[in-house]
């Protein structure tokens, strides 16, 4: 079974390699479709940073709802909050937001994860009375209302108003969603890459390249929004406007977005003396190192049969093998309702997300996908189901990240 989740991976990405490399030949003699990004009404994009909001208070009430139904929880809403949601990596930001970095006893692991949403944690924490906890809260909350509005206005611009309401919906109701409101880098990454791919759309390419930046900051993956302003540059071909300076101010964005990383690796070096240590904390103490996505999927699927009964296996093996062929599937016959440079990215990012060696976190991974969204909108034919589905999931993910913290 193993093999032939490995071999499934790599016939469905394949399939999806070749119709984009069609496409980019198309790209290449001016053949392919170009997109107008129309302006999206700002009271809509208000509404939907709002119902961002709202649905953050609703799972939060939820979860507490979910925690006092056993009878020896006692403890009142506000003081429930953090211990409800502060488990695993949310541990690890608020360290580093409270201690920083070090290279002595086990918080050195610490390292292994990027700065950006720990200094802004610290940054803002007066403001919460030094409560790192609120204030990551706060981060988390405001960045995932952000990164609704984006949405909105990403699929209202290319789609319209269906299909942005579409999109948002499946935003907020994927059950990854869950993280969005917690200690995570979810909201600020999916924000900061939603900034970059819409002002880059909207003709603003070095405002895009410092969000770009901001964003592999954050998490690795977003230096592949640097390969935006690649087919961007390429574009210019078939238009007769391809120049020396085009390429120059190309390769100027994407070495300021790979600042982010150059940064990260400064820090490193600070901290131990090593720019890469990282990857040797991942290595000895995570099991992670590099990778294929067709290795993942193979793992995954050899410790789904093989952990059946264990209280993580629908938490874990479960749904990161359910999400990994979910999303396959949707490249393989779906990338084509994408603009040609949304698609290119979204293979590449799902390629290199899941190629990490014991991979736990596939389907959080896969749901910093910022453009996911906007796939499914265009997508599924029948959204109440697929939307009805995900509701379900996602009641259950929260009960198992904020009350039995078996969720990654």
């Amino acid at each position: 079974m193993e093999k032939l989740a490995s071999a499934l991976s790599i016939l469905l990405m394949g399939f999806c390699g070749v119709q984009l490399f069609v496409r980019f030949v198309r790209m290449l003699r001016g053949q392919e479709k170009e997109w107008l990004q129309v302006k999206t009404p700002g009271s809509e994009l208000a509404l939907a940073a709002l119902c961002v909001l709202v649905g953050r208070v609703v799972i939060a009430l939820l979860a507490y709802a979910m925690y006092r139904m056993d009878e020896t929880a006692s403890q009142p809403f506000m003081e429930a909050l953090e211990p409800l949601w502060v488990h695993w990596d949310a541990r690890h930001y608020l360290g580093i937001a409270q201690n920083g970095y070090t290279a002595v006893g086990d918080d050195r692991l610490r390292l292994v994860f990027f700065p950006l949403y720990s200094a802004l944690m610290r940054l803002i924490s007066p403001l919460f009375a030094g409560n790192l906890f609120a204030a990551g809260t706060a981060v988390s909350v405001l960045c995932a209302s952000g990164a609704g509005a984006l949405v909105y206005d990403l699929a209202y611009g290319l789609f319209g108003r269906k299909a942005a309401r579409m999109a948002l919906a499946y935003f907020l109701l994927n059950p990854m969603s869950v993280f969005l409101g917690c200690v995570y880098t979810e909201s600020l990454f999916i924000f900061l890459t939603l900034a970059a791919v819409c002002l880059l759309r909207r003709g603003k390419p070095w405002l895009a390249a410092l969000c770009g930046m901001l964003s592999a900051l954050t998490r690795m993956p977003g230096v592949i929004v640097s390969g935006l302003f690649i087919i961007a540059l390429l574009e210019k071909i078939p238009k007769k406007t391809f120049s020396t300076r085009a390429v120059l101010a190309c390769m100027g964005q994407v070495w300021i977005v790979f600042c982010g990383l150059f940064i990260y690796w400064g820090i490193n070096y600070v901290v131990t003396g090593d720019p890469m240590m990282y990857l040797t904390y991942q290595r000895e103490n995570w099991f992670q190192q590099a990778g294929s996505f067709w290795q993942s999927t193979s793992n995954t699927m050899y410790y789904f049969l093989h952990t059946v009964g264990e209280e993580d296996w629908l938490f874990t093996w479960g749904f990161q093998l359910a999400a990994m062929f979910y999303v396959y599937v949707l490249l393989a016959f779906g990338q084509k309702k994408l603009p040609f440079d949304l698609a290119a990215y979204s293979f590449v990012y799902v390629a290199a997300v899941l190629a990490p060696t014991w991979l736990l976190s596939g389907a959080r991974y896969l749901y910093g996908l910022c453009v996911l969204p906007l796939l499914q909108a265009r997508t599924h034919r029948h959204h109440g189901v697929v939307l009805a589905v995900s509701t379900a999931l996602l009641v259950v993910f929260t009960f198992g990240y904020a009350v039995r913290g078996l969720v990654f």
